[in-house]
């Protein structure tokens, strides 16, 4: 059984937390930090699939095999396309942590998210290093939500426990996203931490599922950032848990943490004033499901006739007719939450006060029944309003 703890990323024993004010873009705000275990953990990690990844996705990916010791992390520069000097940048700071907390150069990971195409300030953050070292303290965990963040406008957090056969276990997370999100690898930054011995390979089966079904489920606005990345980090162990009863917990609390920073992504949606839980079932097979569910929610016609509550489903047909899943209109059903709007092809009649007030909802739920199979996926969006495009059309300057 999962239960929800009160805190967040303390929660887990065995880390140490730090996060500073460096000035990396902006002066008086938390914009470097560092998640640090003395002793070495496995793990995994899902990055952008975006072609142009930053210089820290690309030293994650050379070193997420190795034993990992920590993670360092700025916000407000996403060092990305940023050339050679960006990498080099990104690693002279992971090899001055690694020199000075004493551990292998290759066990830092780093994760960067801000502003594309500009270099970091580089003798700057070295600068603030030993501060940030300095400051490394189980009670500082609290602080890593609010570094994090670019756009938000809330820090975003997560502790869960489960039991096992050998006692209970801890899986704690923290994650950043509220613009460019959609789906293809991670579509944020986040970090889990947990106490649960598991090896190393079952860790990535484990976590690259959850992911796949949570935050690679998400999407705001379809554009996907040059930076994401979504680590977990497991302490290694001589003796590591099999037992497949086990596994499965350690699993269903992992997806229980993930579905609840998903949710929490999306809520903070750029200028969001709605969540939107797009339930898509009777598919051909799983990747039609996920086609269809997708294309729903990055349909600018869908978003913006929700921002405004307006009824209009046939947007969200013409988004399933073009999302590439095999659809008859036969067989094609439309709901907003339990309301059939269309009924195997045939428009329905309904109540139009009970829909005008469904549509003022903060949350609802579409519900779409292909009519070809069994298959189903569901995805989390948001609506699409005028603060979007103010916070985006300001972001640079």
């Amino acid at each position: 059984m999962v239960k929800v703890l009160s805190g967040g990323l303390k929660e887990v024993n065995g880390f140490s937390f730090s996060a500073i004010e460096c000035g990396i873009r902006y002066k008086g705000r938390l914009d470097f930090a560092m998640i640090f275990s003395q002793n070495p953990c496995n793990a995994s990690g899902l990055f952008t699939t975006n072609r142009l990844p930053s210089s820290a996705v690309s030293i994650c990916r050379e070193r997420i095999d190795n034993p990992i010791h920590g993670i360092l992390i700025n916000s407000t520069n996403a060092n990305a396309c940023t050339g050679d000097e960006g990498y080099h940048n990104s690693i002279t700071l992971t090899q001055e942590v690694a020199r000075q907390m004493d551990v292998d150069s290759n066990s830092i990971l780093m994760a960067s998210t801000g502003i594309i195409g500009v270099q970091l300030p580089l003798e700057q953050m070295k600068n603030a290093i030993p501060s940030l070292i300095g400051n490394l303290d189980r009670e500082n965990a609290d602080l890593i939500p609010s570094a994090i963040m670019t756009t938000d406008t809330s820090p975003k957090e997560i502790a869960v426990s489960f039991s096992s056969s050998l006692g209970e276990y801890r899986i704690a997370g923290t994650a950043k996203g509220s613009g460019m999100i959609a789906p293809n690898m991670a579509t944020l930054l986040a970090f889990i931490l947990t106490d649960f011995p598991i090896e190393k390979n079952m860790l990535k089966r484990i976590f690259t599922r959850s992911i796949m079904k949570s935050l690679n489920s998400i999407t705001i606005d379809g554009d996907m950032s040059t930076s994401d990345t979504a680590i977990i980090l497991s302490p290694i162990s001589k003796k590591y848990i099999t037992l497949e009863n086990d596994l499965q917990n350690f699993e269903d609390a992992l997806m229980h943490l993930l579905d609840r920073l998903s949710e929490m992504i999306v809520r903070d949606g750029e200028g969001a004033t709605k969540l939107l839980r797009i339930s898509v079932n009777g598919a051909m097979d799983e990747d039609d499901a996920k086609k269809a569910a997708r294309s729903i929610s990055e349909s600018l016609l869908v978003k913006t006739a929700l921002f405004g509550q307006d009824p209009n489903w046939g947007r969200i047909a013409c988004a399933v007719g073009y999302s590439g899943a095999q659809v008859d209109e036969n067989r094609l059903s439309i709901y907003f939450e339990k309301i059939p709007l269309l009924l195997r092809g045939k428009p329905a009649d309904y109540d139009p006060n009970y829909l005008e007030d469904v549509l003022s909802r903060r949350e609802i739920t579409i519900n779409i029944d292909l009519g070809m199979g069994n298959a189903q996926a569901k995805y989390l969006t948001t609506d699409l309003s005028y603060d979007y495009i103010k916070i985006n059309s300001e972001y640079s300057t």
